[in-house]
C-alpha cells in the first residue's frame, strides 16, 4: 500500500492529454496486427516452398544477387511441388561446389528454376548468385542436376550467350533444352537428295512452364537444336546450332582429334602455290550454303587435315573431312565457289581412308597420310586418273598393297 500512495502522490498534479487511451490502445492493435502478418507470412512460406513457389525478399540476398528474373520466378514443371527431387537436386548442387573458373563467392543461396520428368529420371535446372574475378556485379551461375551429377553449369557472363542445352542419359539421348525467349526448333536423320544436297525437317520443341523443353534423340540420328523466330527452312544448314559443353571438346591442352585423326596440310599436285583468294575461302561455309555440308555440331567433328590441288581445268580444291566424311569443294581460278561434293565415310583401318571423286573425267581423290600411293609412290595423296580401278599403297611398315577403287 506504500508504494501504492507514493505512485498516486508523485503523478497527483499529471495531466492525461486528450486521445492518449486511444492511442494506446491503437498501439496495442498495431502490434497485434503485425504478428498477425508475421505469421501469415511465414505460412504464406511454407506454403510456397511445398508447392514449388519460391517466395523471395527483395533483400534476400543481402545485395547480393542479379537481375535475372529467373531468380524470383515460380519454380515451374511437372516436380515443381516433388520436395523430395527438389531438395535432393540442392544437395547433389551443394555437395559439389568445386568452383568454376574464375567465381570467387558461392555464399548466395540457390535456387530451383524448373524440375520436371525426363526419360532419364528427374531433372532440376539451378541458378545462383555469384562473384566472378575481375567484375564488379555479380553473375548468374545456371546448371543442371540429374542422374545424381551435376550436368553442366555455366557463368552468364555479360556479352555471352546462355547455351541453354544439356545432354545427358546412357546414350546421351535426354536433351533439356532453355527456349531464352526464342521457339526451339530441332531436326534429325538428314536426307541426302540424287543432286547430293542435303534436307531436314524441322519440328518445334515443345516447351513446359518456364521454357524448358524435353527432347528425345539418339546421337547416331544427328539431332540439331536452334533457337529462332521462325521455322528453319529444309536446305538451311547456316543457323546457328546449339551446342551443349561436351560439343565444344574436353577441357584441358590435350585434345584427342577424331575420326582418322590427320593433322596435316598436304598437296596433291606439283603445283603447289596456295591460291590468291585462300584467305576469304570458307570452305565449309561454303559448302552448308550449297546443302552439301551438314550441320558440324561438335567442334571435334571437324578433321584437322586438308589436302589441295590445282585441277587441269584450272580449278582449285580443297578436301576436307567433317563428320565423319570427305567432302572437296571447288573453287575457280579467281576465287569464286563452283560446287562441293561428299566422298566416302572415313575408317582410319581401311585402306585409302578418305575418297572423293571429282566431277567430269577429273578422277578421285585418294588419301592415306604417311603412305605412299600410285604409280609413282607418291606420299599421302594421289588423285588417281577417272576409270582407275585399283591403286597401290605402300604402308609405312613397308607392306604393299592394291586396294580396289571403285
Amino acid at each position: 500500500m506504500e508504494l501504492k500512495q507514493a505512485m498516486e502522490a508523485a503523478t497527483a498534479e499529471l495531466d492525461v492529454r486528450p486521445g492518449f487511451v486511444g492511442d494506446v490502445m491503437a498501439g496495442g492493435r498495431r502490434r497485434h496486427t503485425r504478428k498477425l502478418v508475421a505469421v501469415t507470412a511465414a505460412v504464406a512460406l511454407l506454403a510456397g516452398v511445398t508447392a514449388g513457389v519460391m517466395v523471395t525478399r527483395s533483400d534476400e540476398h543481402g545485395g547480393f544477387t542479379t537481375r535475372d528474373p529467373r531468380l524470383t520466378a515460380a519454380t515451374s514443371g511437372d516436380l515443381a511441388s516433388s520436395r523430395k527431387d527438389v531438395e535432393h537436386a540442392l544437395q547433389v548442387w551443394q555437395s559439389t561446389q568445386k568452383a568454376p573458373e574464375r567465381i570467387t563467392d558461392f555464399s548466395a543461396p540457390a535456387r530451383v528454376f524448373w524440375a520436371g520428368s525426363t526419360p532419364d529420371g528427374p531433372a532440376v535446372l539451378i541458378l545462383q548468385p555469384v562473384r566472378v574475378a575481375s567484375t564488379p556485379t555479380p553473375k548468374t551461375l545456371v546448371g543442371l542436376v540429374a542422374m545424381n551429377e551435376v550436368v553442366d553449369r555455366e557463368v552468364l557472363l555479360d556479352g555471352e550467350p546462355e547455351r541453354g542445352l544439356y545432354r545427358f542419359g546412357a546414350s546421351e539421348s535426354t536433351n533439356v533444352v532453355l527456349n531464352l525467349g526464342r521457339t526451339v526448333y530441332w531436326s534429325q536423320r538428314p536426307v541426302r537428295g540424287g543432286d547430293g544436297r542435303l534436307s531436314r525437317q524441322w519440328q518445334a520443341a515443345e516447351s513446359s512452364g518456364g521454357g524448358v523443353a524435353v527432347v528425345s534423340a539418339q546421337q547416331a540420328d544427328r539431332p540439331v537444336f536452334v533457337r529462332s523466330d521462325s521455322r528453319p527452312a529444309a536446305d538451311d544448314f547456316l543457323s546457328e546450332p546449339l551446342m551443349a559443353k561436351p560439343d565444344y571438346g574436353p577441357d584441358g591442352a590435350f585434345q584427342p582429334h577424331a575420326g582418322l585423326g590427320w593433322t596435316d596440310n598436304v598437296w596433291a599436285t606439283n603445283r603447289q602455290d596456295e591460291h590468291p583468294q585462300m584467305k576469304s575461302m570458307l570452305s565449309h561455309r561454303d559448302m552448308q550454303r550449297a546443302g552439301v555440308l551438314d550441320y558440324v555440331v561438335r567442334d571435334y567433328e571437324w578433321g584437322r587435315w586438308q589436302v589441295q590441288a590445282w585441277l587441269p581445268d584450272g580449278r582449285f580444291v580443297s578436301v576436307f573431312e567433317a563428320n565423319g566424311e570427305t567432302y572437296a569443294a571447288l573453287y575457280r581460278a579467281n576465287g569464286t565457289f563452283d560446287g562441293g561434293l561428299a566422298g566416302s565415310a572415313v575408317n582410319r583401318t581401311a585402306p585409302l581412308p578418305a575418297r572423293v571423286r571429282l566431277p567430269g573425267d577429273l578422277g578421285t581423290v585418294v588419301a592415306e597420310f604417311g603412305a605412299r600411293i600410285g604409280p609413282d609412290r607418291r606420299p599421302d595423296v594421289w588423285i588417281a586418273p577417272a576409270g582407275t580401278t585399283e591403286v597401290a599403297v605402300e604402308r609405312p611398315n613397308g607392306d604393299s598393297v592394291q586396294v580396289p577403287l571403285a
